[in-house]
């Protein structure tokens, strides 16, 4: 609370605080009222079903994440609901257990020329124009990208390339690698990694 001669003592916000709709309100911070947290405390505790439990929890959880309350429910609850905070990722893959990069396509036409680093592929994913490319993840001055390719000779240097890390060696990452591209007539180019 203000005090009358506009200082401010230990612990106390500028202006007022007001309580509403089980939060206490101020201007830094939305808190839950007292009264809500020693029913969240006690409702948590008692012994219930499993189901009765999870909705609890799932009621709370709504009233906690609209006001600053994300260090009350982790004490609470010992973090029941986030997956994060126990060590659980998203794992980089799809369905059907192929690697999914994460990152903005690039065409291959713009990345040629451009020394790069090739971080990783997945082989024999569809697109619209057809199965069997090759995605691949690469980083050019920091900055992730992939890029989809049909090309036969970057195709062939990337499965020797699996085939030499699957016998114990360490390939990837590749670093200074250049694409190259060759005209063949017919509008059509050759895409090929500069040795």
């Amino acid at each position: 609370m203000k005090r009358k001669d506009g200082a401010r003592g230990r612990g106390e916000e500028v202006g007022e605080r007001f309580e509403f709709l089980g939060y206490r309100f101020s201007r830094e911070r939305n808190l839950m009222r007292k009264m809500t947290k020693k029913r969240f405390i006690r409702k948590t505790r008692a012994k219930t079903s499993a189901e009765r439990h999870r909705q609890i929890l799932a009621s709370y959880w709504g009233i906690c994440k609209h006001g600053h309350c994300r260090h009350l429910w982790n004490v609470v609850t010992n973090n029941d609901m986030s997956f994060a905070e126990k060590g659980i990722k998203k794992r980089d893959r799809i369905k059907d257990g192929q690697k999914f990069f994460e990152v903005e396509e690039r065409k291959l036409f713009d990345l040629v020329n451009l020394p790069m680093t090739i971080v990783d592929f997945q082989k024999d994913i569809s697109t619209r124009l057809g199965a069997g490319r090759y995605c691949v993840l690469c980083e050019i001055d920091g900055r992730r990208f992939k890029f989809i390719t049909n090309s036969i000779n970057i195709k062939d240097v990337l499965d020797q390339a699996a085939e030499a890390e699957e016998n114990g060696n360490n390939i990837f990452p590749v670093t200074n690698v250049i694409i190259r591209r060759k005209s063949i007539g017919d509008g059509k180019s050759m895409y090929y990694f500069d040795e």
